[in-house]
């Protein structure tokens, strides 16, 4: 792995990952080679573990080909190059709106399900809209328009549910406190595992799809 160093006018010592090849360390004018050495031994534990967790990030992550697939609960359905005759000689930005258009196709299911969980739970919503944020896969806002991201689609339908019920927990609470994990809870068991799964899909939210 490549560690660059950069000197500044600093008081703290920073390390970050960029990718499993490449790191940055931000380190204090003052610092030496040596006590440079002694921190980044100090450290190559967690550096050995963080990069082997994100090695097995972008293996996954390459698993997907968005750009000759559509993909609808963790699964290729269909592929890109049957939404438009001669798909592979459109410009980049037609082929993005053609892929969109097919996502928004499924939405209904998403729809669907949040209807669903809605009557089983009791907490209510009183609009559905798709969303193409590259931050967040959902929203709840206090006139009770829930916002979902089309991107969920390509997920599993586990973490469908696990961001509706979300989002459906902020009928009762608008933050993250406590009390809105309880809420969570008792309605979705494993919602840190669904979390944990969630963050492995990070990279479709950034997918310039």
């Amino acid at each position: 792995m490549k560690i660059e160093v950069i000197k500044s006018r600093r008081k703290t010592i920073c390390l970050k990952i960029k990718d499993s090849e490449h790191a940055v360390l931000s380190v204090p004018l003052r610092l030496s080679d040596k006590q440079i050495d002694k921190f980044l031994q100090s450290k190559k534990a967690w550096l050995e573990k963080n990069i082997k967790k994100l090695k097995a990030y972008e293996q996954f992550e390459h698993q997907f080909d968005f750009e000759n697939f559509i993909y609808f609960d963790g699964k290729p359905v269909y592929p890109t190059n049957k939404l438009a005759i001669d798909f592979s000689s459109l410009s980049g930005d037609k082929k993005n709106r053609l892929i969109k258009q097919a996502y928004l196709s499924y939405f209904a299911e998403i729809e669907n399900m949040a209807k669903e969980l809605s009557l089983k739970t009791g907490l209510i919503y009183k609009q559905i809209k798709p969303t193409s944020s590259v931050r967040v896969w959902g929203s709840y806002n206090a006139e009770k328009v829930m916002k979902i991201n089309w991107k969920l689609l390509i997920l599993p339908k586990a973490l469908w549910q696990y961001v509706i019920c979300h989002e459906l927990c902020h009928s009762l609470h608008m933050n993250h406190q406590p009390k809105f994990w309880k809420s969570v809870e008792s309605i979705c068991p494993n919602y840190r595992e669904c979390k944990k799964q969630l963050n492995k899909y990070s990279f479709v939210l950034k997918n310039n799809l």
